[in-house]
């Protein structure tokens, strides 16, 4: 039987407190005594009742401490506390005694039922129930075999996070733009003054159609504009975000300034690269390379260094980084305070990263397919299918009802499918619509180059060939593909990563090897001496040579790039005149 004790003092041997974005504690003061008070609760003496779990409750608190010693996740340590906090409180409410074969039986059977009528999705069953066996049989050392006759269940009702729509996009956008731009002048203005100003004092304005917002906090509010706009452009999400430092210049192309920023990937292992430019892989508009020049020098205002972080704020007079609970803070208690958003269905509408993330994949996967997805987005194709499939719902349904009206349209007039887009008026199908916006013009090149205009006046040209070759369709638009002219075009942009060198160096290797299928050294010359002598003289001496070995390597391991490993490739790119005089 149980007996009243008082408690003479809250432990603080017992609190352990977890360096996660929200500054939580796993407080085991609390698994000792029945019903689970809060911290406060018990740290003003108060009489409860004894829960006889001590030596359970303190082998528990030490496996925490060890799995911490060894690096263990504070976040993931923090569910598994929240997760049996709610496992006691269960047992505590139905009187039954905890760390037993029959109260984990009893409780897991009780969610399982939420699960059958609605109110539990399998998913989230799934983590109590993985959880609640870890701390059973790792932390505790109890029997495995408890776990033979609870009920097992999938994820299969996990949701994907939701695209934006484009009309969402056109809400958010622009404001998150005026507010980090308008916040950024008045900062750089005198960075003194809004640095050392209380937290409650009002030092900037923010003017938004028509109306004047005074603004505390206006550093939090313009790096949090910054953080969600960072998430747009590069689809990155909200952990490797707040883990950005300071980029230095890596890339180059003309007239344009590159930045590359290493993210140290905790449960892959390795390392990522989150690329910001004008023209790179990750497609962004042009705008963006003025937000990000703005970001970074706001950034080294606030905080200087050689491995300062990109995104910090300041709380209290003290540089702090930037965390999930600012971003909270910044949509609850101003944006939602004064500002109202609405998608088209009517739901309320906020920036959220997840969802940035999720409207990148699916830009990503229309334009470059699921391959260039799973890479852009660093994921692996299970995750990206769990986690960013969806797209948007409104717009999902406005493109089935494209698709079930030319359907239905095709089977009816027994026509073609842009004959049947005609015969109903779809000028533009929803699809189009919603990612024509998006869409820039950069086309990598397979030479190890991409083009910032693949439709300019060359391709014109271009197209106008191919047409009187009878190698293009009338109103069919080609893309430039003159690859020995790339090199001294103004619209080419070099990438600087191990791939795209290698694609340069192997394509460089294979116009080398040609030599023999000329006829003499002169005629060699007058093909490629210039390509060659460009890409010697003016992109290899601006790569990092790191880069350029990592490539070499990669062609003594792997041989030249797939495209470029037989000399042969090579005679499709010259001049019919020129072909002529092979061998």
């Amino acid at each position: 039987m149980t007996e009243i004790t008082y408690l003479t003092g809250w432990k603080p041997e017992l609190c352990i407190q977890l360096h996660d974005d929200h500054n939580r504690r796993a407080d085991f003061n609390r698994f000792l005594v029945k019903n689970l008070p809060s911290t406060k609760e018990l740290q003003q003496e108060n009489y409860f009742i004894d829960a006889n779990r001590k030596e359970i409750v303190l082998n528990m608190r030490d496996r925490f401490q060890e799995s911490i010693d060894e690096g263990g996740s504070h976040y993931s340590l923090y569910f598994t506390f929240n997760t049996t906090y709610q496992y006691l409180k269960w047992c505590d409410k139905e009187n039954i005694r905890a760390f037993t074969k029959l109260s984990i039986e009893e409780y897991m059977g009780a969610l399982y039922q939420k699960v059958l009528l609605g109110s539990l999705k399998k998913s989230t069953y799934k983590k109590n129930r993985s959880r609640l066996f870890t701390t059973f049989t790792q932390n505790l050392d109890l029997p495995a075999n408890w776990f033979v006759n609870i009920t097992v269940l999938d994820s299969s009702d996990t949701e994907s996070f939701e695209a934006y729509s484009r009309s969402d996009l056109n809400q958010l956008l622009p404001f998150l733009i005026k507010l980090f731009n308008q916040t950024y002048e008045q900062f750089i203005e005198n960075p003194s003054k809004h640095i050392e100003a209380h937290k409650f004092t009002q030092t900037m304005v923010f003017r938004w159609k028509g109306d004047t917002f005074k603004l505390r906090s206006g550093i939090s509010k313009m790096m949090s504009s910054a953080t969600f706009l960072l998430a747009y452009y590069t689809y990155t999400n909200t952990s490797d975000l707040f883990k950005l430092k300071q980029p230095k210049n890596t890339s180059f192309s003309v007239g344009e300034t590159w930045y590359t920023m290493p993210v140290y990937k905790r449960r892959a292992f390795k390392m990522i690269q989150v690329e910001m430019g004008e023209h790179g892989v990750l497609e962004i508009p042009k705008h963006s390379t003025t937000f990000f020049d703005r970001l970074l020098k706001a950034s080294r205002i606030l905080n200087k260094g050689d491995d300062a972080l990109l995104l910090k704020t300041i709380a209290d007079k003290q540089l702090r980084p930037m965390k999930a609970t600012t971003l909270q803070d910044f949509i609850r208690l101003w944006i939602e305070k004064h500002f109202t958003f609405t998608d088209q269905t009517g739901r309320r509408l906020r920036p959220v990263i997840s969802r940035f993330r999720e409207t990148g994949s699916q830009l990503t996967a229309y334009r470059q397919g699921k391959l260039a997805n799973d890479i852009m987005l660093n994921n692996t194709p299970n995750t990206r299918k769990k986690s960013y499939s969806t797209g948007n719902k409104y717009t999902n349904i406005g493109m089935m009802q494209d698709t079930l009206s030319i359907r239905q349209e095709q089977a009816q007039a027994k026509v073609s499918t842009k004959e049947a887009q005609q015969n109903i008026a779809i000028k533009v199908l929803v699809i189009e619509q919603e990612y024509k916006a998006h869409i820039p013009n950069l086309s990598n090149t397979p030479n190890g180059g991409s083009c910032a205009n693949p439709f300019n006046k060359k391709a014109e040209k271009y197209t106008r060939k191919a047409l009187r070759h009878g190698l293009a369709k009338k109103g069919e638009r080609l893309a430039c593909a003159d690859l020995l002219a790339c090199f001294g075009c103004p619209e080419q942009v070099i990438v600087q990563s191990v791939h795209n060198i290698w694609c340069l160096l192997s394509f460089k290797l294979c116009i080398e090897e040609a030599m023999y299928l000329h006829l003499d050294a002169h005629h060699y010359r007058k093909n490629f001496e210039s390509v060659i002598h460009f890409i010697e003289n003016k992109i290899l001496p601006k790569l990092k040579k790191k880069l350029i070995k990592q490539a070499e390597l990669r062609i003594c391991n792997e041989g030249q790039h797939p495209l470029w490993s037989d000399s042969d490739s090579i005679l499709e790119l010259l001049p019919s005149q020129s072909n002529k005089g092979h061998s």
